[in-house]
């Protein structure tokens, strides 16, 4: 019993003195986070990804291309894209349709993984050919602007993420007008 005694006595002297050196001490309390109130405006086309991935077993693409923010592009809006590199005349005389076509990709009826599962396979096999100009038919989007994603939104994207693609722009209507596009490759060596 006079361990016990002894144990107690120890531990009621802990006690104090943890009480004496807490003594004024304020328990800290947890605040919440302030918000601005301000919801962030997020892209309708960014939302209907996020709805379709929740949706599905979806599993993000290896291929680096994004799909997270496509800008909406209208039915009858022409594209067009020159990255550095590439001088503005050669530009100048793509958006004339002064190349010749080398080969074709034609995207109507396909979904957009389809879609951008063809482009990347198409301008890989097309730059193993030494094509320097393909046409990729993409359509106008007129039924589905404004309520689904169309593919010629996306084409514009992804076109501007492929390093293989010099420049791009919307054909002229002998080719398909703005349902498609001329696109430049970069040649391998």
């Amino acid at each position: 019993m006079g361990d016990d005694a002894n144990h107690n006595a120890s531990t009621d002297d802990e006690n104090r003195l943890f009480q004496q050196e807490m003594a004024g001490v304020k328990p800290l309390r947890q605040h919440q986070a302030q918000t601005s109130g301000k919801s962030d405006i997020i892209p309708e086309f960014t939302k209907a990804m996020r709805r379709r991935s929740a949706a599905t077993d979806y599993t993000p693409p290896t291929d680096g291309l994004s799909d997270t923010h496509i800008e909406p592009i209208e039915p009858e809006q022409s594209i067009e894209c020159l990255k550095a590199g590439l001088q503005h005349s050669r530009f100048k005389q793509l958006k004339q349709g002064h190349f010749p076509v080398d080969y074709n990709l034609d995207l109507h009826g396909c979904t957009i993984e389809e879609a951008r599962n063809l482009l990347t396979r198409f301008l890989a096999f097309c730059q193993d050919q030494h094509y320097s100009c393909v046409r990729v038919i993409h359509g106008k989007s007129h039924r589905s602007f404004g309520q689904q994603d169309t593919m010629k939104s996306y084409v514009n994207q992804w076109l501007r993420q492929i390093n293989a693609v010099q420049a791009f722009c919307s054909c002229l209507s002998r080719d398909g007008g703005r349902g498609a596009v001329y696109v430049l490759l970069k040649t391998r060596r």
